[in-house]
């Protein structure tokens, strides 16, 4: 049984270690492939411009995109509850499927209320115990 056991450890860490070097291989070779475009953006005025341009007018509004963030999280939900609803409606799917929709909504709103957490949180401050 330990033979097996052994065997069996040794040959997961074979597959393993192949499949570590095999992405190890494909990144080396996207890099060789990609590297010189990646330099030339990287060292582009125009990026820089526009990264620069960018930052510097989401600075005051630090809120923004956690509120588009909040606002897409909350249109996903509501389309892929309704295209789920419509569909079952149609009796294209069973009524089983409404099960299947549990774990979506569940990471909807685990997103949302995170979302909804870190905007309460930077203007609230610190809680009277935290002093």
């Amino acid at each position: 049984m330990k033979r097996i056991v052994g065997g069996l450890s040794k040959l997961i860490a074979l597959l393993l270690y192949l499949l570590r070097s095999a992405a190890r291989l494909l990144w080396a070779g996207l890099m060789v492939v990609s590297g010189p475009f990646l330099r030339r953006v990287d060292a582009s005025p125009r990026f820089g411009n526009v990264i620069t341009a960018l930052s510097s007018s989401i600075a005051p509004q630090r809120g923004v995109p956690l509120l588009v963030g909040t606002v897409l999280v909350v249109l996903s939900l509501l389309a892929s509850g309704l295209v789920i609803a419509l569909l079952v409606e149609a009796g294209r799917f069973d009524a089983g499927l409404y099960w299947l929709c549990i774990p979506a909504v569940l990471l909807h709103l685990g997103v949302l209320v995170g979302f909804i957490g870190i905007m309460l949180a930077v203007p609230l401050g610190q809680g009277y115990r935290d002093r």
